[in-house]
């Protein structure tokens, strides 16, 4: 990140009038993890000053991940592990989100998930049937479990009519060792083996996850901050659900690019540690 670094004059750049006072005045702040918190489970440094400066300003806080492959209590776990105590509807994550839509929207289905046990658990607690033969739905997930068998199956029953269902449309997830294959990495190969394209694409970019998180928060859109590393998801999905919106520079993209994309964040950060700053009043 130093080369992306290099771009900033300040800690941080505002790309629309106001953005800083802005901040201060938002109640919610919806943070993406991976990039934008943590790396590898290793947060950035600042991390949990800002966490910090939301519980003393008495400020909402969410996590809103396209992380597909997780249960909520790993998470709650994880974070337990740094120190920081999270409630259950403090994380929010494309997996579970997409169980409970199709749970909403289509009532109890059977379900054939490319993805891991912890995802499969999930979709079992909304009140789905996990199955491996003859499923209604097939969800592709970030799998790290992934089999040539999995990616077979996948094919043959969207080929067979099958709702085909994404969670996220991320091709990679940044790691230390550097990028994975996630969710929309592998459902292009079922799209292009099955020639059948996705009915259902959920996770950011798409507005449903943020404005989801709003209306459980009683906060306007006026009043929530979206906050990640990720131009055309995070801050492509906080754009279309109407919040402020900040691109912090410690994960997938660099000033030089902010600068050319037509996705223009608001305010552009070094990392979250500036925005605690900016909430204390410091800068």
């Amino acid at each position: 990140m130093d080369n992306a670094n290099q771009y900033l004059i300040k800690p941080y750049v505002e790309l629309k009038e106001g953005a800083k006072e802005q901040i201060k005045s938002c109640h919610l702040f919806i943070l993406d993890i991976d990039g934008t918190f943590y790396l590898s489970g290793k947060p950035f440094e600042g991390s949990r000053k800002f966490v910090e400066a939301l519980e003393r300003l008495g400020k909402k806080l969410v996590f809103l991940t396209n992380n597909s492959n997780r249960t909520i209590e790993s998470y709650i776990n994880e974070f337990a592990e740094m120190g920081i105590e999270l409630s259950r509807d403090q994380i929010v994550t494309a997996g579970v989100a997409t169980a409970e839509y199709l749970f909403e929207e289509f009532g109890p289905k059977r379900v054939y998930i490319v993805g891991t046990d912890d995802i499969k658990y999930e979709f079992q607690r909304v009140g789905h049937t996990v199955v491996q033969e003859d499923p209604e739905v097939v969800v592709v997930t970030f799998d790290k479990t992934l089999t040539y068998e999995k990616i077979k199956k996948a094919t043959q029953f969207v080929s067979k009519g099958a709702l085909f269902v994404v969670t996220n449309p991320d091709l990679n997830c940044p790691s230390s060792e550097g990028p994975l294959p996630d969710a929309g990495a592998i459902a292009s190969v079922i799209r292009k083996a099955s020639g059948v394209y996705p009915n259902i694409i959920f996770g950011k970019p798409e507005p449903k996850l943020i404005e989801m998180v709003i209306r459980h928060n009683n906060v306007s859109k006026n009043e929530a901050c979206m906050v990640g590393d990720r131009l055309y998801t995070d801050i492509l999905a906080g754009i279309q659900a109407g919040t402020l919106t900040v691109l912090v520079l410690t994960g997938e993209a660099t000033m030089e690019q902010a600068e050319k994309s037509p996705i223009k964040p608001h305010l552009i950060a070094k990392d979250i540690g500036v925005l605690a700053d900016i909430l204390f009043g410091e800068i």
